[in-house]
């Protein structure tokens, strides 16, 4: 069911990032400037690989010589993987050396499919050799995600070179290992990673799609604004800049949101509308530039676990059984799996596990309580209930924000920091400025 669902919605995320009326021959330049990229990461990657390989030959001549090829026969095989590690990519130089000569794409687009293929497949079969000395599968896990990073392929050519890579270890290591236990812990390891692996390049991937468009769509705007008037121009300039600032972390941001929100027309724009009051109630309590860019990172992504809850369980019009509540509960903590792997979310990871925590210590996933709540996650909750109480769900109506004052008034202390709801109140009412309102709960702001 989770990969049914994570195909729909990847199926969905392509074709908002893939409208009907981008033409032909951006397709072609997509693809051809997707190909050189890929291209020169490969080339530099190949060398780097031929200096670790013989890095690596040394110190097997070095372990040949203290006698732990015939002590530990994995020594022996690991020099094969090694010397292979070495070969391939001169024999890679030398068909990068025809390329250069020759210069066409075809040729470049091979290059990265047998370089990408050989590195995973290297990294496997060191890893099945590994089961002898060590039992660890972490040079395969390593190199998938190495390729997921490097190089940004379709989602089925991705799929086909992991989903080979995949059965490749999960036979060799079948045959080799003799620890049912360590065994069963590698087939779950390397199954959920080699997921997360080939998701993180889907991600990517489309991130590439949609900066290729945004960058197209600039390009466009820009030749249509040089007719305007000096006010569009001075609009547009602002435009670019707005645009150039954009970093690729923020592109993932936005790529998981529609991700989420593609799958249910219900929760559509939340993410947003979450950002915008927590940023708001931010604002007012005068916190940091730091404390408001991770508030709002933190806003788009706080519900990207719910990628993995079924539709049926998202959607659904009646009340929830144990079950699914239990299902539904763990998207939290899924979400802080996923963008675990990104770097810019790491400040946020905390945040997004608890944003569900209720004051009292009843909420989840860890029934946190009070103080021991982030502070930022307290925020959030109050953000996020007030859009659940103005947004129509399957199951009622959208109510008013008087609705939503009294909700907070109930769930003050018990749901709610009471210092928070009452800021809320407050920011809504503007009855307070943000100074009488810091004094008045001697809130420490850095």
């Amino acid at each position: 069911m989770f990969l049914k669902n994570l195909f729909l919605s990847l199926l969905q995320m392509k074709s908002l990032l893939n409208p009907n009326n981008i033409s032909d021959s951006e397709k072609k330049e997509f693809k051809q400037e997707l190909i050189n990229l890929n291209y020169e990461r490969s080339k530099k990657l190949n060398f780097i690989l031929l200096i670790f390989s013989i890095i690596l030959l040394l110190l097997d001549f070095f372990y040949e010589k203290r006698g732990l090829w015939l002590s530990l026969p994995g020594y022996r095989y690991l020099f094969f993987t090694h010397l292979m590690l070495m070969i391939v990519p001169l024999i890679l130089f030398l068909y990068l050396h025809i390329i250069r000569q020759v210069n066409r794409q075809r040729m470049k687009s091979i290059f990265v499919i047998l370089f990408t293929f050989f590195v995973t497949t290297n990294c496997t079969l060191t890893s099945i050799v590994d089961q002898l000395i060590h039992g660890e599968i972490t040079v395969y896990i390593i190199g998938a995600f190495t390729i997921a990073v490097m190089n940004n392929f379709e989602p089925l050519i991705s799929l086909g070179i992991y989903s080979i890579n995949y059965f490749m270890l999960i036979i060799g290591i079948t045959i080799v290992h003799e620890n049912p236990a360590l065994l069963r812990g590698h087939y779950v390891n390397s199954t959920i990673l080699t997921l997360v692996a080939w998701f993180l390049s889907i991600i990517l991937y489309y991130a590439k799609v949609r900066d290729f468009l945004s960058r197209k769509t600039i390009v466009n705007q820009k030749f249509e604004l040089e007719e305007a008037n000096q006010q569009l121009t001075a609009i547009n300039k602002k435009l670019q800049v707005s645009l150039l600032a954009l970093d690729e972390s923020q592109n993932i941001i936005f790529t998981l949101a529609l991700a989420l929100e593609s799958k249910d027309p219900y929760s559509h724009g939340h993410s947003e509308r979450v950002a915008d009051y927590a940023l708001e109630l931010a604002k007012f309590l005068n916190l940091s530039k730091l404390d408001q860019v991770n508030i709002y990172r933190a806003s788009i992504l706080h519900d990207i676990g719910k990628i993995g809850i079924p539709d049926a369980i998202l959607n659904k019009p009646s009340a929830l059984t144990s079950e699914e509540w239990s299902i539904m509960k763990s998207h939290p903590e899924r979400g802080e799996i996923i963008c675990s792997k990104l770097n810019f979310a790491r400040e946020i990871l905390p945040i997004i596990r608890h944003h569900h925590e209720h004051y009292d210590g009843s909420g989840y996933p860890d029934g946190l309580s009070g103080e021991y709540i982030p502070f930022l996650a307290r925020i959030i909750s109050i953000a996020d209930t007030v859009d659940a109480i103005t947004s129509s769900r399957p199951y009622r109506l959208a109510r008013t924000f008087e609705q939503v004052l009294d909700e907070l008034q109930k769930g003050s202390g018990t749901q709610f920091d009471p210092q928070l709801a009452e800021a809320f109140i407050l920011l809504y009412n503007k009855g307070f400025s943000a100074e009488s309102l810091i004094k008045r709960f001697s809130l420490k702001i850095e």
